[in-house]
């Protein structure tokens, strides 16, 4: 596999991040289901319920965009109102028809409707809010992360989470969305070394590699964070040993850690120049925004990761009303 690829297949798990994968799934159920349970309460909605009786009207809603943005959350609206069992939201009544303008990945605009919704009024009423919320969290993902993407899209570079977020798989699947990679997407997924763990191993880096070679190391990854370029140039050293010996099962990943992009691009300068360099591939971490993006995409990481993608993102705003 040439370069790109390689990145393609550690670091965007994009069939993971499916309705049909049962971990995915649960995430979903979390933030939709359960969602909805706590939002009714013991008493369920009783504003409706003060306005009118079950069955009494039959309305339908449009979602309307009160903003510019990447739409991102239909698969998961889908599933939550039509596609899964009913009796996984015994307090709702009856069924929900909808027709979705958009799909996942869509450009909108103000004033676009994402989608129109017919139901039972105390049903519509009562997923209003859970509905919203959803498709306003993902789109707002997807929406700064297209933005970072379109920033450093003349290098070749994939931008990814970590695993700062709020809604977990949600979000990681909103920052794919936005053209994005999805990274690690959970403990057991890949391994990645972080400081925490060569910490208590005082940063030997050979007592690091000799416990990797006699472990089961077979994962998509296995990624070790550096401090600085000394730190780099030695891990990818090993890296390569233990590639060329068929002892390492998973790709190598040098995570540069709170390293500025000077700093970076000297790295990288220097690893080019090894026998090394294809066998490793390497990512640029830590105080990465929109706004310092490019400059590390210019020193010629593989990879840049940044919290920021799904912890501090502009509101994408939406809005539910009610078709007359």
């Amino acid at each position: 596999m040439d370069r790109r690829s390689i990145v393609q297949f550690t670091h965007k798990a994009d069939n993971f991040l499916e309705i049909g994968n049962s971990a995915y799934k649960q995430w979903v159920f979390r933030y939709t289901f359960l969602e909805l349970e706590k939002d009714l309460g013991i008493k369920g909605d009783v504003s409706t319920d003060i306005l009118f009786r079950d069955g009494e009207f039959k309305i339908k809603g449009k979602i309307v965009s009160r903003d510019d943005g990447v739409v991102a959350g239909i698969s998961e609206i889908k599933y939550f109102l039509v596609d899964a069992d009913p009796n996984f939201r015994p307090r709702l009544k009856g069924s929900f028809n909808i027709d979705f303008r958009v799909k996942d990945g869509d450009l909108v605009k103000k004033g676009d409707v994402i989608m129109e919704i017919e139901a039972d009024a105390h049903d519509l009423l009562a997923v209003e809010r859970v509905v919203l919320n959803l498709l306003m969290r993902m789109s707002s993902i997807a929406t700064f992360t297209r933005k970072v993407v379109d920033l450093v899209k003349d290098y070749d570079v994939l931008i990814v989470p970590t695993r700062k977020t709020l809604w977990g798989l949600l979000d990681k699947k909103a920052v794919l969305i936005g053209g994005g990679g999805t990274h690690r997407i959970n403990l057991s997924d890949a391994v990645i070394l972080k400081d925490t763990h060569l910490d208590v191993l005082k940063r030997d880096f050979d007592d690091v590699f000799a416990r990797i070679e006699k472990s089961e190391n077979n994962f998509r990854f296995l990624e070790i964070e550096v401090d600085n370029a000394v730190e780099m140039n030695n891990v990818a050293k090993k890296f390569a040993e233990l590639a060329k010996s068929k002892k390492l099962d998973s790709i190598g990943v040098i995570m540069m850690d709170n390293m500025s992009s000077a700093d970076v691009s000297d790295a990288m300068k220097d690893a080019k120049g090894q026998e090394y360099y294809n066998d490793v591939l390497f990512e640029a971490s830590g105080d990465i925004t929109e706004r310092n993006a490019l400059e590390y995409a210019k020193s010629g990481v593989d990879l840049i990761s940044m919290g920021c993608l799904t912890r501090s993102v502009p509101n994408f705003d939406m809005g539910m009303e009610i078709v007359k």
